[in-house]
């Protein structure tokens, strides 16, 4: 059930990785169009057109991509494989562990079927996408929290690793509690602030760099690959200032309510992390299918933590999250190895169920059957696919920017255009987060014997909260 493969180099969006560590190594200018002097002489990328896939990430990581670009490109690509291949077991077991409960080896793997079902991982492990490396960090972080010795160190680290990916790292904010978490975390924001400046040559270039980040952000905002509210809301007919009100809208709505969850103490710290990796896509400014990875730390906590008709709802956003909607569109003869692989990852649910849910535990089943029907809809709105579409002699003014030459290049393919359909399968990856974030909220909260009772005596209180946190694997 394999598509035909499409063309271009391996790991695609490493390209642009790779280049940026060539550049910045030879003091060029790793967010302009210096990039493509190495990206044009890169393996599978067509020299005779200008296809500049341009570097946005955190200035801090160019030492890091440099040290990747001293390797030949096939070289690199197997070194960058070989870390997303172990980012994507740490994210799978990693979220096990944290979901707590007793697991036996078969939920082993019944996570890895899932997390290979689930289509924002395995988009960004095709893509090479640091987002992986990034969610792995996040996951993590709770873990090395719990280490007897260097847990700050360790904790340091890991969220360094998932600062190269910022839009994903700010669901560290809803870890924070205890000197641990604030000394690791004040100390990554330090280090990626000032080694950002250094890597650039001062507080000047910083700020520059920070001008390049916002035309960039202006340019992908509305296009087709966007998976957020304002980008949906303008493949409907919005006007962009409405659009750009309902994102802040979504964007204020999820800062209130993971506000309040924190508030409530009705959540352990890694519950709420989690609920708040549930709830990024709805207020992140800038995502593509890929950061959706973050979602599936709250999957596997949910389904292996709800019970009853909130597995059932669970599930279903499980699977809505986890599908590659907009694929259908990309690559409409790979519908068939999407409905079996949303299927895959509902078998997997169904295993790392607490127990037999009857009737419920077959719901989730159903979503294979809609990703089929909207396969077929999606077939008759085909998605144009960068590169390919600009054609053969696309070239741009030697003077056009960056972030200008990159909108140029989703026009010209066509991804720039608006199209209600492409945002109708879109808004379905957005609804799976937001059930997702109601169907963890239900099951992921502490009940009552959580909670010291009035009456109980404060050594009583304290024996139940330790009892509760080993059952839900959040003590170390």
């Amino acid at each position: 059930m394999r598509p035909p493969s499409t063309p271009g180099p391996a790991l695609r969006d490493f390209e642009s990785y790779y280049a940026a560590g060539v550049t910045w190594r030879y003091e060029g200018d790793p967010y302009g169009r210096d990039v493509w002097r190495t990206e044009k002489d890169i393996p599978g990328v067509v020299a005779t057109r200008d296809e500049l896939l341009p570097f946005v990430g955190p200035p801090f990581g160019l030492p890091l991509w440099s040290a990747l670009a001293r390797l030949p490109w096939n070289a690199a690509v197997d070194v960058w494989r070989g870390v997303l291949v172990l980012s994507f077991g740490a994210v799978a077991f990693g979220s096990l562990r944290l979901a707590g409960g007793a697991s036996r080896a078969f939920d082993l793997v019944a996570v890895t079927v899932m997390a290979l079902g689930f289509g924002p991982l395995t988009s960004a492990f095709a893509l090479g996408q640091v987002a992986l490396f990034s969610t792995a960090a996040i996951v993590i972080i709770p873990q090395t929290l719990e280490l007897r010795f260097g847990a700050i160190a360790a904790t340091f680290i890991a969220a360094l690793i998932a600062a190269l990916q910022p839009n994903l790292a700010t669901v560290l904010i809803a870890r924070l509690g205890g000197a641990r978490t604030w000394i690791a975390f004040a100390g990554m924001a330090l280090v990626a602030l000032c080694g950002s400046a250094l890597a650039l040559g001062g507080p000047l270039q910083f700020a520059r760099y920070v001008d390049v980040l916002r035309a960039h952000g202006a340019a992908e905002r509305f296009i087709a690959i966007q998976t957020t509210p304002g980008a949906v809301a303008r493949a409907f007919g919005a006007a962009p200032r409405t659009a750009g009100f309902i994102a802040l809208a979504c964007g204020l709505l999820v800062i209130v309510g993971i506000a309040m969850q924190w508030i409530g103490r009705r959540y352990t710290p890694n519950a709420r992390m989690a609920l708040a990796c549930a709830a990024l896509p709805l207020a992140l400014p800038f995502a593509h299918e890929h950061d959706f990875s973050i979602a599936f730390l709250p999957a596997v906590m949910a389904i292996r933590r709800a019970r009853g008709w909130v597995w059932a709802l669970s599930g279903v956003a499980v699977l809505l999250a986890g599908t590659d909607w907009l694929g259908l569109a990309q690559r409409p003869s790979a519908a068939a190895q999407t409905a079996l692989l949303t299927l895959a990852a509902a078998l997997g649910l169904a295993v790392l169920a607490p127990g037999r849910l009857g009737a419920y535990q077959a719901v989730p089943a159903l979503v294979p059957f809609a990703v089929i029907a909207a396969g077929t809809f999606a077939a008759a709105h085909p998605l144009p696919v960068w590169p390919d579409a600009l054609g053969g002699s696309f070239h741009a003014s030697a003077t056009m920017s960056a972030p200008a030459l990159w909108r140029l290049e989703q026009v010209r393919s066509g991804i720039g255009r608006l199209e209600p359909a492409w945002g109708v399968l879109r808004l379905f990856s957005l609804v799976g987060c937001g059930l997702l974030w109601l169907g963890g909220s239900l099951a992921c909260r502490s009940t009552g014997a959580d909670r010291p009772a009035a009456g109980r005596s404060r050594r009583e209180g304290r024996a139940v909260n330790v009892v509760s946190r080993y059952a839900s694997g959040d003590a170390p």
